[in-house]
Formats: C-alpha cells, sequence, structure tokens
C-alpha cells in the first residue's frame, strides 16, 4: 500500500473520494423542512446526501472550469480529471499505467503508437474513439484557443515552442494522425524517452466530445457552457451540479470503461480553511484533498488522535520557492545573498513542525534525477549574505516587491523570508494576491519576487520553465548552455546519460538561482475509516476511484 522515501517518510497516494451533499433538483432551492436550504445542506451534508454510498471531500478552493483541454487551476484538474482521464496516469510507484489508453508503444523513441481502451464510451452512449482525442489536441494546440498546458506538446512535430501549432489545417497536422477509430499515431520532432513522451502528452491529453463540440468556433470554446456544465464524459464518475464555492455533484458513471463504480455519489465540499478541520473532526467531510484541501500545520495535532480518522503525511514532493524575475533583480550575487540569508531550516522546523525538509534544487529528493551533491549549496549563512551584498554595492534603501498568493499556505512562510532579508539590509514590501493575479504578473514579467509552488514533476525536463523564450518562462531567465542541456537531455533516450545532462542543469539553477529553493512540504491527509478499499497516496489520485467504498 506504501511506497518508503530514502527518509523513511511514507509517499501516500489519495484516490478523490465524494463529499456529502443534499441532492436537489436545480441550484434555487426551496427552503423547506422536505427540502433544506443550501446553507443546511452544507452544515450537514450527511443527512442530505439521500443515501449512504457517498463519501464527502473537504476542498478549500472552488473550480474556475471543467475544461478537459487545461488547467485553470488545481481544483479544476483535479476534479476534471474524475470525469476525464488522461490517456495514462502516474502511480504511487512512478509507474504510469493506462487510462484513456490501453496502451503505447515506440520502436524508434520518434513514433508513439497509442491504442485506446475499445471499451471506452461517452456517457451518452457513443464510443470515445481516435476522433475525439485528435479533436482535442487540434483545440489545445489552436492559436484561438488560449491553453496554459499548451507548451507541454511543443515536442511534436508541427507544434511550436509555445505550443501553437504552425499550419491552420490540422488535417495536414504532421504530429498525429488517426489510423484507425481506436489507434493514434504520434510523431515527435526529434527521438524522446518514453518518460518524455508519457509526462508531456499521454498524461496530459484528455478527449473532448467532437459530436457535442464539433461545431464550436474554436475562440468561443473555453467559454462555451460544456467547460462549466460538462453533458458528456467517459470517467468513472459524471458531472450533477456546480453550487459555486459550496460543492461538486458527480454521480457514477455505470458505463465506466474499468468498472462500474462502488459509490453512487462523489462530492467535492468546499469550505472555508478554517472550517475543515473542524468538519474532519466532526465527520462532516470524510476526507481532505491534500492539494486543493491543505490542512493547517498548526492543526495537525487536532487529527492525529481522532479514533474515527486515518492520518497519514506525504512525502516531500511539492516543492515551495521564490520566482524571481531575474531582468529586474539582474544581479545574480543577490539572488545567491537571498538563498544564504534564508532560514530554512527554521522554516521547515517551525513553522512546519519538522514536516518537511529543505528544499536544493527544482527536484524532488523522491526524483531519480535528483543529485545528492545539489545538497551543499547555501546552508544559512548571514554573514555570507552580507558579503556578497557588499560586493555588489548594495543599496539598502532599495525595496524589492514580494509576491504572496493566498490560499497557498505561503503566508507565514512569507512572514519568515521578510523578516531574515531585513536582517542582512534587504527590506522587502509583501503584496497578498491571490494565485491567477500572482500568475497574471509573473506571465507579464510585472514582479520582482514571487512565492510559488511546482507540483511534482516526473520527467525532469523543465524547458517549459526556464528555457530562453519558452511560455512558461516566468523568471524571464536565459542560459545558452542550459539551454543546450536541456535540448540534450530531451533528445537523449538512455536513463543513464540523461541524468549526465540533469545533474548539470541542477548545479546551473542552484548557481544562477533564477528560483531560490526553500522547502518540500509533507501535506497531511485525513480519511474517515469508514472509507474502505482506497489508497492513501500523494500521487496517482484518481487512478483506483471507482474501487472506492464506504462501509
Amino acid at each position: 500500500m506504501f511506497k518508503r522515501d530514502r527518509n523513511g517518510i511514507k509517499v501516500l497516494v489519495i484516490v478523490l473520494a465524494a463529499l456529502v451533499i443534499a441532492a436537489c433538483s436545480s441550484n434555487e432551492v426551496s427552503q423547506t423542512e422536505d427540502n433544506p436550504s443550501t446553507e443546511q445542506q452544507q452544515q450537514n451534508p450527511q443527512n442530505a446526501s439521500g443515501g449512504d454510498q457517498s463519501i464527502t471531500i473537504g476542498i478549500t478552493r472552488g473550480p474556475a472550469s471543467f475544461n478537459p483541454l487545461d488547467r485553470p487551476d488545481w481544483p479544476s484538474f483535479r476534479i476534471t480529471s474524475v470525469m476525464f482521464p488522461p490517456l495514462i496516469e502516474l502511480n504511487n510507484d512512478l509507474e504510469f499505467v493506462p487510462m484513456l489508453a490501453s496502451s503505447i508503444e515506440t520502436d524508434d523513441f520518434q513514433t508513439y503508437t497509442v491504442h485506446l481502451n475499445q471499451e471506452a464510451t461517452w456517457t451518452d452512449g457513443t464510443p470515445v474513439t481516435a476522433d475525439d482525442v485528435l479533436f482535442s489536441l487540434e483545440m489545445a494546440t489552436h492559436p484561438d484557443v488560449p491553453v496554459f498546458l499548451a507548451s507541454q506538446y511543443a515536442l511534436l512535430e508541427g507544434v511550436g515552442a509555445d505550443g501553437n501549432r504552425e499550419q491552420s489545417d490540422f488535417s495536414a497536422f504532421p504530429g498525429a494522425k488517426k489510423i484507425d477509430d481506436h489507434t493514434i499515431q504520434f510523431v515527435t520532432k526529434n527521438p524522446v524517452a518514453e518518460l518524455t513522451f508519457n509526462d508531456k502528452v499521454a498524461s496530459i491529453l484528455r478527449a473532448i466530445p467532437k459530436h457535442v463540440l464539433g461545431d464550436v468556433a474554436p475562440e468561443n470554446l473555453n467559454q462555451h457552457p460544456f467547460m462549466l456544465e460538462p453533458t458528456v464524459s467517459y470517467g468513472a464518475f459524471k458531472f450533477v451540479r456546480y453550487q459555486r464555492d459550496q460543492y461538486v455533484e458527480l454521480e457514477a458513471n455505470p458505463d465506466y470503461f474499468k468498472g462500474a463504480p462502488k459509490l453512487d455519489k462523489l462530492f467535492f465540499k468546499i469550505v472555508d480553511p478554517s472550517s475543515l478541520v473542524a468538519q474532519l473532526e466532526s465527520g462532516d467531510i470524510d476526507m481532505n484533498h491534500p492539494d486543493i484541501g491543505l490542512i493547517p500545520y498548526q492543526d495537525h495535532e487536532r487529527l492525529e488522535g481522532l479514533e474515527h480518522l486515518t492520518v497519514e503525511y506525504g512525502g516531500p514532493i511539492n516543492y515551495k520557492f521564490i520566482g524571481i524575475q531575474t531582468q529586474k533583480v539582474a544581479e545574480k550575487e543577490l539572488r545567491q545573498a537571498m538563498a544564504y540569508g534564508i532560514n530554512r531550516q527554521l522554516i521547515v522546523d517551525n513553522l512546519l513542525r519538522g514536516k518537511g525538509e529543505v528544499a536544493n534544487g527544482p527536484y524532488a529528493p523522491i526524483s531519480p534525477y535528483y543529485d545528492e551533491s545539489v545538497r551543499d549549496y547555501y546552508p544559512y549563512d548571514p554573514e555570507k549574505a552580507k558579503e556578497l551584498l557588499a560586493q555588489i554595492g548594495w543599496d539598502g534603501s532599495r525595496t524589492l516587491e514580494l509576491l504572496v498568493p493566498t490560499g497557498q499556505g505561503l503566508e507565514d512562510a512569507a512572514n519568515i523570508i521578510d523578516e531574515d532579508l531585513r536582517s542582512i539590509g534587504i527590506t522587502v514590501n509583501q503584496v497578498s494576491v491571490d494565485m491567477p493575479t500572482s500568475i497574471q504578473l509573473q506571465v507579464s514579467g510585472e514582479y520582482e519576487l514571487a512565492l510559488g509552488n511546482l507540483a511534482f514533476q516526473y520527467e525532469p525536463d523543465q524547458s517549459n520553465f526556464l528555457k530562453t523564450g519558452a511560455s512558461n518562462n516566468f523568471p524571464f531567465y536565459s542560459n545558452a548552455r542550459l539551454d543546450e542541456l536541456f535540448d540534450k537531455g530531451a533528445q537523449a533516450v538512455d536513463p543513464e546519460e540523461r541524468k549526465v545532462y540533469y545533474n548539470e542543469y541542477q548545479h546551473i539553477y542552484m548557481t544562477d538561482l533564477p528560483h531560490i529553493p526553500l522547502y518540500f512540504d509533507y501535506r497531511m491527509m485525513a480519511v474517515s475509516k469508514r472509507v474502505t478499499k482506497g489508497k492513501l497516496a500523494d500521487i496517482g489520485m484518481l487512478i483506483d476511484g471507482h474501487e472506492w467504498d464506504v462501509e
């Protein structure tokens, strides 16, 4: 059930389960005793479920949409994955397992043949075919369809670095073609490792229904009502309703190609962060979602001793860092001084209460590409930091602006960072913004420093974040040698050869510091003991959701 990392910390896989809220016929509910108000439903979801075969999962942020093409935010991505699973998905053993695809084959590491599960159908009975998957790719790479994840497809023939297709006629697209109704052939620009193709393309690409959306103009696709209320899907659960900022209700898809779910309903209850722990204590929710229902560190002890809950901690997979606009904070020595001046171990010990570890580079310690030697960079040394500042003639009257996204558990860390930097002579002005605003400001380059979080990425290629001109290169960073390493690493198919390139990348990263590494946190996951046949884990949340059950 569990895989341990090198420090013996349990790495957990949490599979999405459901929350129990009243099933109502519409969003406008009559406030009567027999038909309780939405407020009453939220307060007492167990009584509102209409049955016992439901599970309540608490999240602290609602989804922006249910767009299978993209990831507008983590709630959207996680919930949408229940309805529209990708071709394959990474599990807790760091293995890719079949989802919509039954198998993927390659002989030359440049042509990848994907075989779709022939049992997959849309919930209206229409088969899910190669036409649907190719239509999804066509829209995701269309210049008139903004898709944050589009750059993932840049390794395909005919797709530019920005993720947009280089020709308007998709029928002539060289990067993918239909072989038959359940077979697609993908072609990459250069040979790429199976891991790269799986992580960049196969684990991201989801199908959208061509028979429903095929006539929608590309420029209108993201705003189509389907993206807020999907009428058909092919995953283990299907959409019922979204009561904004209150709950998302899904129900079992009896025709799911991996088997009918044992649960009747899957609910996601959106609660205020301050009430998440209380509702776990009371049993009003059955579990939290560690990505989008973070339990505050100061509340961990409240849950650890409760008899009705199983409490576990994940491993070091979520990377917290300070993103830097390197054109505005151009002095490398300044960035290095900040790295020496921040007591990262204090953050882990005091703020995280030991449930984490200091980050020394962009790769999680559980990654097979993590280079142990990067641990030697930037021990806490305020005097060294002051020396570096003196070397560049640092003007102590200069103020650096730090974006602090709200609702991410980063506010307390920001206060520690603020105090540490002031002690070495760097004044920081904290600016609290929501995460979408923070991302917008970073995309435009209108920032200096920004606290950020990077979810675990098994594939070591991070060119979409740091390669010169990459669409998601928020630091506006450029290093010719790093660009070369990314190209070589992407084209190498031998894992040991790839390690050579990515080891050098980690050392350049730690020297130039387009980001300042902070820490990896161990997220708490709590689940009611009424939930059975489930796994607790950080990775592979949705793979076995159809097997979850309750006592």
